[in-house]
Formats: C-alpha cells, structure tokens, sequence
C-alpha cells in the first residue's frame, strides 16, 4: 500500500468535516495530522487494504472531532453561564456567593421559549428549516445557505424579518432583541 496515495482522500475528508467542529481551535491541517498519524501506526502494526484504511482515517478524525470541546458542558448550558460558574469557581470564596436560580424567573424565560415556539410554529415551511438549520443544526449562515441554495446575504436578511416579526407577535421591542 502506497501511503502518500491517500493524502487526496485524507485531505478532502478533512475539508468536509471541519465544519462539525466544536472548536475553532481546531482546523483541516489537525485532522488531516490526526488521520495521517492513525494511519501510520495502523500501518506499522498490519498491512491494510484500501477500505481498511479509510476507514482507520476516517475514526481517527471523527475522534479528533469528537475531543475538540475547550470545555465540556451540557448543551442546556449557555456559554455566559459556563463563563460565569467558572469564573465563581476560580475564586476561593466562591461557595459563599452560590447563585442559586430563582424559580419564578425560570419558570418565565420557559414561558417565553414556549411563547416563542408557538410563533415560529406559524412560520412558512421554509423559514421553519431556516430556524432549525440555525438553532437545531447549528449551523453558520454560509453552511445553511449551501443546503437551502441561497446566498448567506439571502439568509440573514430572511433570518433578520423572521426575528423581527416574532418581537412584533410577542409584542417585544426591536431594541430589547439585540445586544
């Protein structure tokens, strides 16, 4: 087998799957490190067939991938509470000054995903798949304009009316949605 006939393949797989990142820490050239080194050892300890050893490329970046959370942290965790308890946690007396969540407030921001879903319930299909490719999925604006054939441009601005009217349903002012 030759080694270097694979760095194509490895290459292009690493292009593709960059975008499931967890970290922009991590880029093509570290997956593409991750599948040669897997495959070099995999190489050193038995002859591999040409789908044996994509598939050895294939895990090793997956794996890579699947490692490259900075930190861990439930997905029910927003990244300013994650930043807030860790900074709480670095201090000695951090214990005395616990926050503690208030339930009634929780019981609101609740109230208002729920408000907020029954709105975007009422979303052509089109802009539904738009919301979900964005807050489901995850995806950037470019990403979620190359599966729905558009131009991120054409994305944003369609995400943008589609925030705006939902502040006018909820009868939410446009200066109270943005930061």
């Amino acid at each position: 087998m030759d080694f270097e006939s694979f760095f194509p393949y490895i290459h292009r797989l690493a292009k593709r799957l960059v975008r499931f990142r967890r970290s922009a820490m991590l880029d093509e050239q570290d997956l593409a490190s991750a599948a040669v080194s897997a495959l070099w050892q995999k190489c050193r300890e038995q002859s591999l067939d040409e789908r044996r050893a994509k598939q050895v490329i294939k895990y090793a970046m997956l794996d890579a991938l699947r490692s490259s959370n900075i930190a861990k942290m439930p997905r029910s965790t927003s990244i300013s509470q994650a930043i807030q308890a860790y900074r709480q946690a670095a201090q000695p007396d951090a214990i005395d000054r616990a926050h503690f969540d208030d339930p009634i407030e929780a019981w609101e921001n609740a109230e208002l995903v729920r408000q907020i879903a029954s709105k975007l319930e009422k979303l052509a299909r089109g802009d539904q798949i738009l919301m979900s490719l964005l807050f489901e999925q995850e995806l950037s604006f470019q990403e979620a304009a190359e599966v729905l054939g558009m131009t991120k441009s054409q994305v944003y601005h369609r995400y943008q009316a589609i925030l705006a009217w939902v502040r006018r349903e909820l009868g939410l002012s446009e200066a109270s949605g943005r930061r």
